[in-house]
């Protein structure tokens, strides 16, 4: 585990099914929960340059997802509706009545569909680079079989392991745009060649659970109207796994949202350009 910023504090809550690691910052004011991404993902790669600057003024909370960074070993399926009740059990657990949920990806998705089955928690949502809002992902049949392959996920995480320049060029043309140099990135690789490892696998439960054959088993995107909180969605102009295309379509689903493009960003804006991220993300929590 890569050291947290100075400030977070570390803990854990064991659970029948496993124990959840979470990090945590700030001592008063409004709750913010921040849910990393599936695959090679953790809570502190996923958030390590925004826990800092929301927690001055808020209590901000980031959980390693089940099966993923220090909430490993879990017991049993690492599923969309997992995710949503040990958010349930989290939240009442820290004894956050409502937060303002912050979603990366599959993170995204949990934070939507959690807003949806429990709209008196969720005070304001943020989905960035959000998962679970398309009909179907590019290329997405590749994506459904390669699932489907056994060794496929555990293979992937054994070169990311065993060839650096492997891993760098995947997360340079997979996550990052690729456009300019992206601060700290051998930081990046270091952690996500850690968590591959650590996982044995780059996919994760919610994966396989949420590709079918012809289209997305998880599809929030019929249903966003039905969500009454803020929303702002936030999304890297060249993101590579989901297109801008589908944060304007869930944009456009849900009343009253904004749409925030960060030019020149792919899928992971949070790390390749945290700056200008986190200047979105302060802007809108501020607000709510």
């Amino acid at each position: 585990m890569t050291a947290p910023p100075q400030g977070v504090e570390v803990d854990q809550i064991e659970f029948p099914a496993g124990k959840i690691r979470f990090y945590r910052a700030g001592s008063s004011g409004p709750a913010i929960v921040l849910l990393h991404g599936g695959g090679p993902d953790n809570a502190m790669l996923a958030w390590r340059h925004a826990i800092g600057v929301l927690a001055p003024d808020h209590r901000v909370f980031a959980p390693d997802l089940p099966g993923q960074g220090g909430s490993m070993p879990w017991h049993g399926s690492a599923n969309q509706r997992t995710f949503e009740e040990v958010l349930r059990w989290l939240l009442d657990a820290w004894r956050v009545p409502d937060a303002v949920l912050v979603g990366l990806s599959m993170g995204g998705s949990i934070a939507a569909g959690f807003a949806l089955r429990n709209p008196q928690r969720v005070r304001g949502l943020v989905l960035v680079d959000s998962t679970g809002m398309q009909h179907k992902m590019p290329h997405h049949f590749l994506t459904y079989a390669l699932l489907r392959i056994r060794f496929a996920g555990p293979l992937a995480a054994k070169l990311l392991r065993l060839n650096r320049s492997f891993a760098r060029l995947a997360l340079t043309r997979g996550f990052f745009a690729g456009a300019q140099a992206v601060p700290d990135l051998e930081s990046i690789v270091d952690e996500v060649v850690a968590e591959a490892g650590a996982r044995g696998s780059v996919f994760a439960d919610w994966h396989a659970d949420a590709v079918d054959r012809r289209a997305m088993r998880i599809n929030h995107l019929p249903h966003l109207d039905r969500i009454q909180c803020p929303v702002m969605v936030i999304h890297g102009e060249r993101d590579a796994i989901v297109p801008v295309s589908a944060a304007r379509d869930a944009a456009d689903a849900i009343p009253g949202s904004s749409l925030r493009v960060i030019s020149g960003a792919g899928h992971w804006p949070n790390r390749e350009k945290p700056n200008e991220f986190n200047a979105l993300l302060r802007e809108f929590v501020n607000a709510h």
